[in-house]
């Protein structure tokens, strides 16, 4: 008589009178009635040594073909290390971010660049010469490359407005420099320097705009404030008006704060009702040492909140686009494994104002992992100890990770999340566990409930 025993991948999921046997892996799923569940563990719990019935052995035998069941030999940690070489590759850098500037014209108060920087750190603008060497670097590390995704320049700060004069130096160096580089070029912004020349001008050159919103005036003004402390939704607000006009349709990226993380529904509805928002991302406040600290009901009431959101989306508003989950639902959907939640993980390269290249821009202030130039023509991302390193990390990388069902669907979250609350990328980032839990949860239940005519159902 075979021995079997359940996956150390394998997970059985219970709603009302229905399971949900899933493969954190394969992303395979089999529903069943609930009424056979006891009778399938019992199977199991016995080494397939016991009667069952017909409609049990059945769900068994998918089971074992699932693999969600298997031989009492099988090789688990052998099946997960022939997965790595497929999933961890080297450094393959796409994504350059550019600080124009450590200057902000706003004091947020769950800011994790502004929380991060110390009371000595001079602050600066980014010179021409500096974006220009930037630019450089980043056509040299990426011409004549395949990515899954178009190479992309990030506009970011500080605010990176307060430098505009730069980044239009920038865009025009770019564009007469290369102008067959295809790049896509995004600025991330609180759009509250906005007018309508500076619109003109990102228009002109293609620019992608996400401004930086957290709501309905009484949650945006409870952290996004000005230096003497008063809001700033008002002038955010104007900052989409000067887009529009100038034929540009921006994107939001909106902070669910621990003020504000139960207003979900009023946040969505306002900003794709009132502002007519299509894509989205909603992101939480990063750990940030004396500033916010790792806090586990607001961990749970925000993953609550983005599935409530995305289940307001679903059913009322099918164009709009959320990065947060919709990336999960597609490659849930798909059965496309998330190598890595974060582009810092061998996809981007960061620079400073003063030209050093770094990994993560959470580590602006200090500088950490900043440790080459855009001045050293000599310099390849794709071939850094520290890039690599990181480029590396993965729940697949960690063993600690093999026991969660969001394997395949999480990413790993934030490496600097988890360097800043265990003193190594290594470990997991705790916060967004929380999330990736309860999302991988959602995403059984949201596809048994809108598909379950064509989904495999044993009843």
């Amino acid at each position: 008589m075979e021995k079997i025993k359940q996956s150390k991948f394998g997970y059985f999921f219970i709603k009302e009178d229905v399971v949900c046997a899933y493969h954190s892996i394969k992303m395979s799923t089999l529903y069943f009635d609930k009424k056979y569940y006891e009778e399938v563990k019992r199977f199991i719990c016995a080494n397939g040594t016991i009667q069952i019935s017909e409609k049990a052995l059945k769900v068994i035998n998918r089971l074992k073909e699932l693999q969600i069941i298997v031989d009492f030999s099988f090789d688990e940690k052998a099946y997960i290390d022939s997965i790595l070489p497929l999933l961890i590759k080297d450094p393959h850098v796409r994504v350059m971010v550019l600080h124009m500037t450590d200057i902000c014209n706003l004091r947020c108060k769950y800011c994790f660049i502004e929380g991060n920087i110390k009371s000595d750190y001079c602050r600066k603008n980014m010179t021409e010469e500096v974006i220009e060497k930037s630019i450089d670097k980043f056509v040299q590390i990426t011409k004549d490359k395949k990515f899954r995704k178009r190479p992309a320049i990030v506009f970011y700060g500080g605010e990176p407005l307060v430098n505009w004069s730069v980044m239009l130096h920038g865009l025009e160096y770019l564009q007469e420099k290369y102008p067959q580089f295809s790049v896509d070029k995004v600025l991330i912004t609180n759009a509250t320097l906005l007018n309508d020349q500076i619109a003109k001008e990102l228009k002109k050159h293609d620019v992608g705009v996400s401004i930086s919103i957290d709501g309905p005036e009484k949650c945006h003004d409870v952290n996004r404030v000005y230096c003497d402390g008063t809001g700033t939704f008002k002038d955010a607000v104007k900052g989409f008006d000067i887009l529009r006009k100038a034929g540009i349709e921006p994107s939001a990226s909106c902070v669910m704060s621990k003020e504000t993380v139960d207003k979900a529904e009023e946040v969505i509805r306002w900003l794709v009702d009132e502002m007519h928002i299509t894509a989205l991302g909603f992101n939480h406040v990063s750990i940030v040492p004396s500033l916010n600290y790792y806090d586990e009901k607001y961990e749970n009431d925000f993953a609550d909140s983005v599935l409530k959101v995305q289940d307001i989306i679903q059913k009322d508003y099918p164009n709009v686009y959320e990065r947060r989950m919709n990336h999960k639902i597609n490659c849930f959907i798909d059965k496309q494994i998330i190598r890595a939640d974060c582009t810092g993980c061998g996809e981007q390269f960061s620079v400073s104002t003063t030209g050093e290249i770094g990994i993560c821009q959470g580590y602006m202030g200090s500088r950490k992992t900043f440790n080459n130039s855009v001045f050293d023509e000599d310099f390849d991302p794709n071939k850094d100890e520290v890039f690599i390193e990181w480029s590396r990390r993965s729940p697949f990388t960690m063993p600690e990770c093999y026991n969660c069902p969001a394997l395949s669907t999480c990413g790993g979250g934030c490496p600097r999340n988890a360097d800043v609350l265990t003193g190594t990328i290594w470990n997991r980032d705790l916060p967004f566990c929380h999330f990736a839990k309860k999302a991988q949860e959602w995403l059984i239940w949201k596809q048994f409930s809108l598909n379950r005519k064509n989904l495999e159902y044993i009843g």
